[in-house]
């Protein structure tokens, strides 16, 4: 029988470490689904491997996946090529009828595994935390052979192995398969230099922009998936994990986001929010410069929907940030109404529909809201009230105005700038009572505002007002 029809060990197992290592092994393999890998394609995989552990970028990786005994100096290179060649081919084992089904996928185990081959397990001489009494994890051999194909999907990132979860396993997929080629590369180039390449940094950032770079749609992978990034180190100087969420909400907004409609804007805000890279002493051209490797705005992404008043307040209005993250950090320097983006308040009113999920009702009264204003101040030229909308800060300042531009227009004979239920609907819970998100609120109609002008070309009309100070103190990081 050939190798290549026998297919069917492998299925998603819900396990993050144990998933991402099978969809390690189907890029590597170019399958699309875990039970179409065959026995030619794990050995395979284990030849590749065989000189690819032992490249100066895996060697050193292997101690933050593994404590394998491979890595021990006192082995020698046949005692450690002979310990490889038998763990890469481990599914091949004889099952152990005293032990327990795998912990991972109920299949018939062949070893108790400790940390030397699982991460983040305990030590071979303790016994908490494990079942019957006895120490180590039974797992098969098919689960023990996903665990190291981890160090071909899983890149590593600041020290550590960036891991992903989802709720739709196929995402996983996709993730691996657009990292798996950088790390072969970067494998491959650490084979022929005999030395290790200069780190990848900022897991979160790197998990965005490989998310930004796939269309899950096109692919047939389900947009409403969440992700969670599980940053860790098995390593026995300090065993250690971080485990971060991004809600499907924001996984289907970062991919709607790509669209044409809303691409330019998403890209510019993008770009804005890359860490500032200062040249090194002595530096006179671009020649050489390092890439900036953090993005502030995929990070905060991370943060939503919790804080996303703070993320349209940054990102989208601009407001700068008085204690940022650092000299690299460009929001430091974001400048407002000046640094606006054609097509703005269309992209705000996809992450109010996407993220936020809020309410039309509400989006409507505050885009005519935002009209009125830009009206009253396009029309009447009105500077004045322009700098009072802009500089508000206080619930109070925002009402009084409000009052006073209605108050302005019903002089003239015009409709007060909102009716009372909506200004309720959009401000207030009660008769003088502010919703708690009423500075929200203030915020998307100044985004509003700020479009239509520039549409009007009133800031044109008005360039002296760039000299003048209307700006409100910096918001704290």
């Amino acid at each position: 029988m050939s190798l290549d029809s026998i297919r069917g060990e492998y299925f998603w197992t819900g396990h993050a470490l144990v998933d991402m290592g099978i969809a390690s092994l189907m890029a590597f393999s170019h399958r699309e689904k875990p039970n179409e890998l065959t026995s030619g394609d794990l050995e395979k995989f284990a030849q590749y491997s065989e000189d690819a552990y032992f490249s100066p970028e895996l060697a050193s990786y292997s101690t933050v996946l593994f404590t394998s005994n491979f890595i021990n100096p006192s082995f020698t290179a046949e005692k450690k090529k002979e310990f490889v060649q038998k763990v890469l081919r481990i599914q091949k084992a004889t099952p152990d009828p005293t032990l327990p089904n795998c912990a991972y996928c109920g299949r018939a185990s062949v070893r108790r595994a400790h940390r030397d081959l699982v991460p983040m397990l305990t030590g071979r001489e303790a016994i908490n935390f494990f079942p019957g009494g006895a120490p180590g994890l039974a797992l098969c051999g098919h689960c023990i052979l996903a665990l190291q194909a981890l160090s071909v999907g899983a890149p590593m990132c600041s020290g550590r192995a960036l891991i992903v979860s989802a709720d739709d396993p196929e995402l996983i997929l996709v993730l691996v398969k657009t990292w798996q080629p950088e790390i072969r590369k970067r494998v491959q180039l650490s084979i022929q230099t005999g030395q290790k390449l200069a780190p990848l940094t900022r897991p979160l950032t790197r998990t965005v922009e490989a998310l930004s770079d796939i269309d899950l749609e096109r692919g047939g992978v389900s947009s409403s998936s969440s992700i969670s990034v599980l940053h860790l180190s098995n390593s026995g100087q300090g065993p250690q994990v971080d485990i971060y969420h991004l809600p499907s909400v924001v996984v289907r907004f970062v991919q709607r986001a790509k669209a044409a409609r809303y691409s330019g804007v998403w890209k510019e805000l993008v770009r804005r929010a890359w860490e500032v890279i200062p040249k090194r002493k002595g530096e006179k051209s671009a020649e050489g410069e390092r890439e900036p490797a953090r993005n502030y705005l995929y990070e905060d992404l991370f943060e939503l929907p919790g804080r996303s008043a703070e993320f349209v307040r940054t990102y989208f209005l601009g407001r700068a940030k008085q204690y940022a993250a650092g000299p690299g950090d460009p929001r430091h320097n974001y400048k407002g109404w000046k640094d606006y983006v054609p097509g703005l308040w269309d992209f705000t009113c996809l992450f109010l529909r996407e993220v936020m999920e809020m309410d039309v009702g509400r989006v409507d009264a505050i885009r005519k809201l935002g009209d009125a204003l830009a009206d009253e101040i396009g029309v009447e030229n009105d500077r004045r009230l322009w700098a009072n909308i802009y500089r508000a800060t206080a619930y109070w300042q925002a009402r009084k105005a409000l009052i006073q531009a209605s108050q302005r227009r019903l002089r003239r004979g015009l409709a007060p700038v909102l009716s009372l239920d909506e200004f309720l609907g959009v401000f207030e819970e009660g008769e003088e009572l502010p919703r708690v998100d009423w500075r929200f609120a203030w915020d998307l109609v100044l985004i509003r505002v700020i479009e239509r002008l520039y549409e009007a070309k009133w800031f044109e009309k008005n360039k002296d007002i760039l000299g003048e100070e209307v700006e409100p103190q910096m918001e704290e990081a």
